[in-house]
């Protein structure tokens, strides 16, 4: 499975370049999605080779695991390439779960309904009628297992890839100058808020740069592995995630409180 998945990504990256050449935005857009997929992979390979649930799976499992976690963001380039060409947005989660329950090549569980959320608030997994209605108790696991995975290689993967190669890829997650005010030093009360809660940020609440990172880093609230903790721990992660912080926030008490709060709280991991 992993192997047809390999050269399904690739087919569906070089699609939408094709389509985004001459764009160099959205050319970058989309060959950070490529670049993003296979980090994605390797976070999660982490995560397998340390969880002691993975290390109890069959062989099947696990590749249905890394098939998952390959194709998290396959119809990212369909999205991409429609939003070129016509200004609309899909629901690349939902779209991916749709193309690939419809190909036998892929498990319709653990590959397609454990990628359907990945971009949602959990509930949204938890509360889904499909899955409510599943009544093989095992498979449930696995989906739910698979699902943690997906959504934590995914975070790990975008806080390394604005980390470590920030001047290409960074503009990408935040707002352009026309929808946020850049002169905003400072976190918004409601932002500030949901993180003291240990809460994903409410993005719809988003009204600085300085919101947008923290509700970034807000993710960190969202691992479910005590391996991805110690992954993030192990690129630095958290540090130079904040490194980026305080160059949009000029409060400097504030980054400090942050930061330590933050790290206090991933202590509760490792």
């Amino acid at each position: 499975m992993l192997e047809q998945a390999k050269l399904l990504l690739k087919s569906e990256y070089e699609k939408c370049l094709q389509v985004v050449k001459k764009d160099n935005f959205y050319v970058n857009y989309t060959t950070e999605k490529w670049v993003h997929s296979r980090q994605v992979l390797g976070a999660g390979n982490f995560i397998i080779k340390h969880e002691p649930w993975f290390q109890k799976q069959p062989d099947d499992v696990i590749d249905a695991a890394k098939t998952a976690l390959l194709l998290h963001d396959v119809a990212r380039f369909e999205e991409i390439t429609r939003r070129f060409l016509e200004g609309i947005k899909i629901d690349h989660g939902e779209r991916a779960y749709e193309k690939l329950k419809e190909m036998s090549e892929y498990d319709e569980w653990l590959v397609a309904f454990a990628i359907k959320h990945h971009g949602h608030v959990k509930e949204c997994f938890y509360e889904d009628e499909s899955y409510l209605a599943l009544k093989d108790e095992n498979l449930r696991d696995q989906v739910e297992h698979i699902f943690w995975l997906v959504r934590d290689a995914d975070k790990i993967a975008n806080f390394n890839i604005v980390c470590e190669e920030r001047e290409k890829y960074l503009e990408l997650f935040l707002p352009s100058p026309d929808k946020v005010d850049y002169s905003e030093k400072k976190p918004t009360e409601p932002i500030l808020h949901d993180f003291y809660d240990n809460k994903t940020v409410d993005y719809s609440l988003r009204k600085s740069v300085p919101d947008y990172i923290l509700a970034f880093l807000s993710w960190y609230f969202d691992l479910n592995y005590k391996s991805s903790v110690v992954f993030c721990e192990k690129l630095n992660l958290p540090d130079k995630m904040f490194a980026i912080f305080e160059q949009y926030c000029d409060d400097q008490v504030l980054n400090d409180k942050l930061k330590s709060y933050l790290k206090d709280y991933l202590k509760r991991f490792v």
